[in-house]
């Protein structure tokens, strides 16, 4: 994973994770299962925190992103979702 300028969006830090999806050798997945999955992890600013203060949250979802691209710009609209408010059962309030 690559290191990018950190993105905040109202008074919190997205940091996109994204990771290839692994399957083991012998399960018969198809090759259009391979890809990206996300998840996208929110915290304060180190300035304004504790260093603990973060949460990560997970895309729950069967797809996944074919280009690392996309996954990692999923994962930033998902945190700022998820900061909006708009993610049934996700919440940053208590960060």
């Amino acid at each position: 994973m690559s290191t990018h300028p950190i993105l905040l969006y109202k008074g919190y830090e997205l940091h996109p994770l994204v990771f290839p999806r692994t399957f083991s050798r012998f399960d018969g997945h198809s090759r259009y299962a391979e890809g990206y999955e996300i998840a996208v992890r929110i915290c304060r600013p180190a300035a304004t925190a504790i260093p603990s203060a973060s949460r990560v949250f997970r895309l729950n979802q069967t797809h996944t992103f074919s280009d690392f691209g996309t996954a990692r710009r999923a994962a930033r609209q998902q945190g700022k979702d998820i900061v909006d408010g708009k993610v049934s059962g996700a919440s940053v309030i208590d960060i």
